[in-house]
């Protein structure tokens, strides 16, 4: 029975996709981990550590329009297969890096590479599964995307330990590259492409708009962005994921190894417990934003409101935290900032079927910019009071946290003027 080969193989194309994405966070937060040898072995300043670490989020940001075209017009099979194909290239060169500029431009094909996933993620649970599955499965993604962020923890720290930071890239790069090749074997674009009938035929259910189906690229672009919605949404997603980055991301586990006195292994355990918490709220956000409120909004708003309050015990207490209670802390904002997840379906609802991955990528670029910039800015404030022999003092830190603080007091206020478009 068609249909029903159909309902089982929709799920080996997600699956195959999950995979992937496992190691677009693993690329994206791995830094953290290595952050304390890149400053030695390349001299870096903290500013300069920022810069190099926020070179995966540049091209990323700037890769979402061209991802969604691709996904809508190219395919997600072959787009993923090839980028990914230079994600693995600049991960193994990430590790081979001899210079900084050669340091750098392997982060740079990283962000290239892995920004080809998650628009075609999108494209692919717009063609194979239930309008009213989307918010759940996105969670799912990320949930599985914090499953590598807990592998760029506590097992990368291990790893590290074992082989050095350089080899453990350069394996990493090879591993990626064999994924690549799986995509373009398993993945397929839309149910028709195996002969398969989709949702909307199988339940007799006409799901996604098709009378905009006509309209230009060009035309749905400048709808997009006559929409209120689409601004307030791109505010939030980038206050929400910049302090994500420029906390987990990279200047976590220097503030636990300088202000606490942690050795890396300890402060890698503790920053896992971040991805792990991340993981829970993405799946759980998105959960209940299809099941039980039954609004974007909501899920977002009260999502970034609590995350916003964890942030106050490393203002206020920033180096009198008692150590272990870091573990708790990291889960609950994990946990929290998760709440960006209903933004996908917030987005996608007002969208014509043919221009759901490109708006998505539309939207997903002022995450990456914020997660690019508060990198860096964090970087910029601690140089800013300078170190103390080879650590920053206890004020560097609290002052950078204030400034995520307020960002994410700005993210909520624009959440909150949104309006539920179903």
């Amino acid at each position: 029975d068609l249909a029903r080969k159909m309902l089982r193989y929709r799920w080996v194309c997600y699956g195959m996709l999950l995979l992937t994405y496992i190691f677009v966070y693993f690329d994206r937060v791995a830094p953290a981990v290595v952050a304390p040898e890149l400053m030695k072995e390349f001299g870096l300043s903290a500013t300069s550590l920022g810069i190099l670490s926020s070179m995966y989020f540049y091209p990323y940001a700037a890769m979402q329009i061209p991802s969604g075209i691709l996904s809508d017009y190219f395919g997600p099979r072959r787009s993923v297969g090839t980028f990914f194909i230079i994600a693995a290239i600049g991960t193994a060169l990430f590790g081979m890096a001899h210079s900084f500029g050669l340091i750098v431009f392997g982060r740079f094909l990283m962000g290239v590479g892995v920004a080809v996933v998650w628009i075609p993620c999108m494209r692919i649970l717009a063609n194979w599964f239930r309008p009213n599955e989307f918010s759940t499965l996105t969670g799912m993604m990320l949930t599985w995307g914090n499953a590598g962020a807990i592998l760029a923890s506590a097992p990368l720290a291990f790893l590290v330990g074992l082989v050095g930071w350089r080899y453990s890239f350069f394996w990493l790069g090879a591993f990626m590259l064999i994924l690549a090749g799986l995509n373009f074997v398993i993945l397929r674009n839309k149910p028709s492409d195996k002969g398969y009938p989709t949702v909307s035929e199988i339940d007799g259910v006409a799901y996604y708009q098709s009378g905009g189906e006509q309209v230009t690229f060009t035309a749905n672009l400048k709808k997009l962005f006559r929409m209120k919605n689409y601004w307030l949404i791109a505010v939030y997603a980038f206050m929400i994921y910049g302090t994500v980055m420029g906390f987990q991301g990279l200047w976590c586990i220097p503030y636990l190894q300088q202000i606490y006195g942690v050795p890396k292994q300890e402060a890698a355990n503790m920053l896992m417990f971040w991805p792990i918490g991340m993981a829970l709220g993405c799946l759980s956000i998105g959960w209940a934003s299809d099941r039980i409120l039954k609004s974007r909004r909501k899920a977002s708003l009260y999502g970034i409101i609590i995350y916003a309050l964890t942030w106050i015990p490393v203002i206020v207490w920033p180096g009198a935290i008692p150590v272990g209670a870091f573990y708790p802390l990291l889960f609950i904002m994990g946990f929290f900032c998760g709440a960006y997840v209903p933004n996908y379906a917030h987005i996608a609802e007002g969208q014509p079927h043919s221009f759901i991955a490109t708006a998505n990528g539309m939207v997903n670029i002022w995450y990456f910019v914020g997660g690019a910039l508060f990198q860096a800015v964090m970087g910029f404030v601690l140089d800013g009071y300078g170190k103390v022999g080879d650590k920053f003092p206890v004020q560097a830190y609290k002052t950078s946290f204030i400034v995520c603080l307020v960002a994410l007091v700005i993210g909520a206020i624009a959440m909150f003027f949104t309006t539920d478009t179903k």
